[in-house]
């Protein structure tokens, strides 16, 4: 049973999929966003010492300013975050479909 920095990483990855105007965790831009422990990893959630690093792709139109999304995520991880600084970051956004 893993009980460390994984598991923050999952609890967090959790509350942000379940945040309106959030499509999906990313994975990164030019290093791969994600969690280590052992012979495991969480894809999005990167667990840092002092600062958990949410990485998200956007669902738009937009339900918020994206200010206001990465607001609200930093809430709701607040309680798995650990006291530690919550960073959102925004790697793209995908467009809702619509009856396309």
């Amino acid at each position: 049973m893993t009980n460390g920095i994984l598991q923050i990483a999952r609890a967090a990855g959790e509350a942000v999929l379940a945040t309106e105007g959030v499509h999906s965790l990313g994975t990164g831009r030019y290093a791969e966003a994600a969690t280590y422990e052992g012979t495991e990893k969480f894809t999005g959630v990167v667990v840092k010492p002092d600062e958990l690093e949410i990485h998200i792709v956007a669902t738009y139109p937009l339900m918020r300013p994206i200010p206001d999304l990465a607001q609200l995520i930093r809430d709701r991880v607040a309680t798995e975050s650990g006291g530690r600084r919550t960073l959102v970051v925004v790697e793209d956004l995908e467009v809702a479909d619509e009856g396309l």
